[in-house]
């Protein structure tokens, strides 16, 4: 259950850890990534006040999740927060595959699904989770619409996809969250950025 709580948290969007010029390089994970000059790169604080603020049917597993959160390796906006819209975004997070290594990694998106489906409105699987690549290794994806609310009352058509990628004994999750009509950034954008991982 804890496993699928925290994957959970990395398909919200908004969210990292503050970082110079467009370019985040983590040595000790052999990780680099680049952004937009136009993207924000946000704390691991900002991460979880955004975070605090995403409504969910069922309060107590709200509680789960800000429990189970845990800091990004890194993370970017599209805009300065605060923002009134949805704010395109990019998170990724590294975690020891434990159980999970040599499970195929569609197998370990399908365990969040159900879950999902359960705390947002209008929950529609838009892409079965799939084999991909993500910088030279082999990955997993999945697509999934839904709507956010926050405590103000507004509601947001999300699209937030997710990408699993293991590597030895770990593996990096990336989530990235955009409006389903990307009046506020598209997915092209986040393809884009993606693309810009070295591993």
């Amino acid at each position: 259950m804890r496993i699928v709580q925290w994957l959970i948290v990395l398909l919200l969007p908004l969210f990292v850890y503050a970082q110079e010029g467009n370019q985040f390089e983590s040595m000790t994970v052999n990780f680099k990534i680049t952004k937009p000059s136009d993207w924000q790169f946000v704390t691991a604080q900002e991460n979880l006040e955004n975070l605090k603020k995403v409504q969910m049917k069922d309060d107590e597993y709200k509680q789960h999740v800000l429990k189970y959160s845990t800091a990004p390796l890194v993370a970017m906006t599209k805009y300065p927060e605060p923002f009134e819209d949805l704010n395109p975004s990019i998170k990724v997070n590294i975690k020891p595959l434990g159980q999970l290594k040599g499970v195929d990694p569609k197998q370990i998106l399908g365990l969040i699904l159900p879950q999902f489906q359960k705390m947002f409105q209008d929950f529609n699987l838009v892409q079965p989770p799939m084999d991909t690549k993500v910088g030279s290794l082999n990955a997993a994806y999945v697509r999934i619409n839904y709507t956010l609310e926050i405590p103000d009352g507004r509601a947001f058509p999300t699209s937030s996809q997710l990408w699993i990628v293991p590597r030895g004994d770990y593996f990096f999750l990336i989530g990235a969250g955009t409006r389903q009509d990307e009046k506020t950034g598209s997915r092209e954008e986040i393809e884009k950025i993606l693309s810009t991982i070295v591993l």
